[in-house]
């Protein structure tokens, strides 16, 4: 399988030209994306409807009251009516309260439910993600989509039913009510409909374009302040604190322009609705008030109307308000929604099966290589790697040595060629099943914010306490534990930042080692180590090669020495394959580095030597 097939550029995802229009298309996406999620909680949103039709029919039933209260108990004097008017409009209050109350925990539940499960999705969506996703893929722009479109459709959800729903069901009762007291006063507040909605449609659509670029522009942002945070030893060390301030004063600057405008348009649409339900409100006032006067209608009837007619206009004022929550939550669900369609590029055959153990033999035949975008190639590469056998993969920068890697655990396929385990073509079998039998070591030896034996635990989660410090033991790494005040249960922080470098990479080690693979795999496992380490380090991984295969990327030709075979990768090519004797003997590339490296090891010695000296 190709390994672009539904690839997906990051511009892709973060940057899409958006044109859709906000009152149509994008109701029907957030529809079409929320469907799934609201499908499981089918009785709670009927029970939600339910209740949020009663509380609406109690409510306009206030007015009727009204207009019965004033032209029965007051103008006429009618006790009876009076009293009758006052007992039903306090058992309605209690009854509408105690109807809002429930519907308000009901929809409050259900939309935390909903959001969760939308989280979740997303989460196990990332998980499912394939390498190159993550290679390609700024992590602001997958952050951003949890702690800024996520929230802004959370915000969306919660204001759903009191800033939509319940003003659109007034809105229907109002309407009803109106044209019950009088058809041509209705009439005449009609006019209200296109004044709030019409209107504000003009800078509801510019609002949601704009808060769209908002989110692009505040991943930007995230992706930046994690970029420097995690850049500040370069950033101190190089002295480039003032032209990291620039440069992020310079995205600040446009995030705070399409602040300015996603703001200002939102209340631009808030405004427009404002303005046209004061316009109606007054010639229905005024109308309303002549007719009274000259016997046309009651005053009841006219006021009643008035507390109506209001009632109307806030709610659909409040339904425009709505408008602004709810273009940023469309422009949020585009974004999420695109995220969502990215598929996996390195997916399990649909007959793929369960590898058996390792017992012969790993082979790369002919295989050829490009990452996605490049223009550098990795070709004719054929390797044979027999089980409990030591292979050493080195080359310059560049060369194709981390590719080799990639391949093996495949977390990418080759373009031409396979890579087989014992036969059995790596494509064939499942992910899981193949990666169980493998351990691998990163040049980044990244650590989980919990305690050591956690962190070793990692990789075999049923590991006792006997075997972690054996594991740790054999990474040389059981002494420095051991002398730590927590010893084990020592938390190593995010990243394990209160860990050195050769520290994290001694735990990494005993991570890969506990699970007792069939294959370790070392990425410049070694770098951050000091030689003694190093030398004993190398010493535990010629005993583990005797009964597990080791295949380790590294640039430090000391840690391939005692290999079986080691292979020399220049410009994405096999140039050299032997052992290290061979290899000096040769001439070539391999002894041309093994020479330089010894001659800066002798070099940094003498300097060593030359301090001591002096200090004496």
């Amino acid at each position: 399988m190709s390994q672009d097939k539904n690839y997906v550029e990051p511009d892709d995802l973060d940057d899409e030209e958006e044109e859709e229009d906000v009152s149509a298309d994008d109701l029907r996406l957030m529809a079409r994306f929320l469907a799934p999620f609201a499908s499981p909680y089918k009785t709670t949103i009927a029970l939600l409807v339910v209740l949020i039709l009663t509380e609406a029919a109690l409510n306009f039933s206030f007015p009727l009251v009204t207009q019965y209260l004033i032209d029965e108990g007051l103008i006429k004097k009618e006790w009876r009516a009076l009293l009758n008017s006052l007992l039903f409009m306090g058992i309605a209050a209690i009854a509408v309260s105690g109807v809002a109350l429930f519907a308000d925990f009901v929809y409050t539940r259900l939309f935390a439910d909903i959001t969760r499960d939308i989280r979740q999705r997303l989460f196990d969506h990332v998980q499912s993600m394939s390498m190159p996703f993550f290679h390609t893929t700024p992590t602001g722009t997958v952050l951003s989509r949890f702690s800024g479109d996520l929230v802004a459709l959370e915000a969306a959800l919660v204001a759903f039913v009191p800033g939509f729903v319940m003003p659109f069901m007034e809105v229907i009762y109002a309407s009803i009510l109106m044209f019950m007291f009088d058809i041509w006063l209705g009439v005449i507040a009609s006019l209200v409909f296109p004044m709030i909605l019409w209107w504000p449609r003009i800078f509801a659509r510019k609002a949601f374009l704009f808060a769209y670029d908002k989110r692009q522009t505040e991943g930007r942002l995230i992706s930046a302040i994690q970029e420097n945070v995690s850049a500040q030893p370069v950033i101190k060390a190089f002295g480039m604190a003032a032209r990291a301030r620039t440069a992020f004063a310079g995205l600040n600057g446009t995030w705070v322009g399409v602040a300015r405008r996603t703001n200002f348009s939102s209340a631009l649409v808030e405004r427009t609705a404002q303005t046209g339900l004061y316009v109606i409100h007054i010639a229905v006032f005024a109308l309303g008030a002549y007719w009274a006067f000259t016997d046309r209608i009651t005053v009841g009837t006219i006021i009643a109307f008035e507390g109506v007619f209001l009632s109307m206009g806030y709610a659909l004022t409040n339904v425009t308000q709505y408008v602004p929550t709810m273009a940023q939550a469309a422009g949020s669900i585009r974004h999420l929604d695109d995220l969502l369609a990215v598929k996996p590029t390195m997916v399990d055959a649909p007959e793929a099966g369960t590898l058996a153990p390792f017992a012969r033999e790993i082979v790369f035949d002919n295989v050829a290589f490009s990452y996605p975008g490049s223009s550098f190639r990795t070709e004719n590469l054929s390797v044979t790697v027999p089980k409990g056998s030591f292979l050493g993969i080195v080359g310059p920068s560049g060369s194709g040595k981390s590719t080799f890697l990639n391949l093996l655990m495949r977390f990418y396929d080759p373009l031409e060629g396979r890579v087989t385990i014992d036969g059995t073509d790596i494509r064939t079998v499942t992910q899981a099943s193949l990666r169980a039998q493998m351990a691998v070591v990163f040049q980044e030896s990244f650590l989980f914010n919990t305690s050591i034996a956690e962190n070793i635990r990692m990789a075999h989660p049923d590991a006792t306490m006997e075997e972690i410090v054996a594991a740790a033991r054999q990474a040389e790494v059981h002494d420095f534990i051991a002398a730590l005040p927590q010893g084990y249960e020592t938390t190593v922080g995010e990243r394990g930042g209160q860990l050195s470098g050769g520290q994290r990479q001694r735990v990494a080690i005993a991570r890969a080692l506990v699970r007792n693979p069939a294959v370790l795999v070392l990425d410049e496992a070694t770098s951050a180590l000091d030689a003694e380490t190093e030398s004993k380090l190398n010493e535990t991984l010629r005993r583990i090669a005797e009964t597990r295969t080791v295949v380790s990327v590294t640039h430090r030709l000391g840690s391939v020495v005692t290999a079986d075979r080691i292979i020399v990768l220049d410009h994405g090519h096999i140039v050299e394959t032997g052992t290290h004797g061979e290899l000096i003997r040769e001439g070539g590339l391999y002894a041309t580095m093994w020479s330089r490296q010894q001659s800066a090891r002798q070099a940094v010695a003498a300097a060593v030597e030359d301090d001591e000296e002096e200090e004496e």
